[in-house]
């Protein structure tokens, strides 16, 4: 694989790698945090014909420069298993029990992220083999979740203003959802949205069970809305005040690329 002229491995130091880890997919992204100009973002479908490990290790191993030593490396996990602690409960040594609680029957080591200000830790799992390749083949990479880069996005775009705030990503066939009432989160989770009523039916559900009013609080729509159409407009039905989030990384991204990257990506690139 090509990478743009503008970037130079030689010198690899320089640069920031991102891997984000989808169900199906596989993307990374470089980009150099003195030069907005220098950015190059690649996705990769899985193969069906090997293990998710195995598909793993061969991207890996054929993008041999992702190995090299980079400024910094993170890895972004996307994944509906997660739940959130706040700091003053949170017990580094109870983490397993906390998060095997909430899921009976997931796999894999338990890692933790640190959300919004730090005020907030996120537990979540990821693949102990693929955890342990990514950990011995990558330098120094940190592990994070995609839903803390939602939620600390989500928390400064608000600031402190008063009223209640539903904020909706649609993503990897996953909808993120993220509500707050001021600058305090009331609750967050990712369902499964392949069905075109999925959103429409979590939104609603937790507008109801939050005590959301249809006329007054906002509904911020982010990601892939192309795919959901079908929900859009049944939420304008339903919700007055409907907008996108205005979004302001500080890499220069062609419009294409603003529309089309994931949100947490984004987000990432926002900080």
């Amino acid at each position: 694989m090509f990478l743009p002229e503008n970037i130079d491995l030689a010198y690899s130091e320089r640069y920031n790698l991102s891997i984000r880890l989808s169900p199906n997919g596989f993307s990374f992204y470089i980009y150099c945090p003195g030069d907005p100009t220098i950015f190059h973002f690649q996705e990769t479908e899985l193969s069906g014909k090997l293990s998710y490990i195995d598909n793993i290790k061969k991207l890996i191993f054929d993008l041999g420069f992702l190995s090299q030593a980079f400024n910094r490396v993170k890895v972004t996990v996307v994944s509906p298993f997660y739940t959130l602690v706040p700091k003053i409960y949170f017990d580094k040594k109870r983490i397993e029990e906390i998060f095997r609680f909430n899921f009976h029957n997931t796999e894999g080591i338990v890692l933790t992220d640190r959300v919004a200000d730090n005020e907030l830790q996120i537990i979540f799992n990821l693949d102990e083999e693929v955890h342990a390749f990514l950990a011995r083949s990558l330098c120094n990479p940190t592990f994070h979740h995609h839903n803390s880069l939602l939620t600390a996005l989500f928390r400064s775009y608000i600031g402190e203003e008063s009223g209640k705030y539903c904020f909706t990503d649609f993503h990897d066939r996953y909808v993120t959802i993220v509500c707050y009432a001021g600058h305090k989160l009331i609750s967050t989770n990712t369902f499964p949205a392949t069905d075109p009523h999925d959103a429409t039916y979590f939104i609603a559900s937790i507008w109801e069970k939050s005590g959301f009013d249809q006329s007054t609080d906002k509904l911020y729509l982010s990601g892939d809305i192309d795919s959901q159409q079908t929900s859009v407009e049944l939420l304008r039905k339903l919700i007055r005040h409907i907008g996108q989030p205005e979004l302001n990384p500080k890499v220069m991204l062609t419009d294409e690329q603003k529309k089309s990257l994931p949100t947490d990506i984004l987000a990432g690139l926002c900080v």
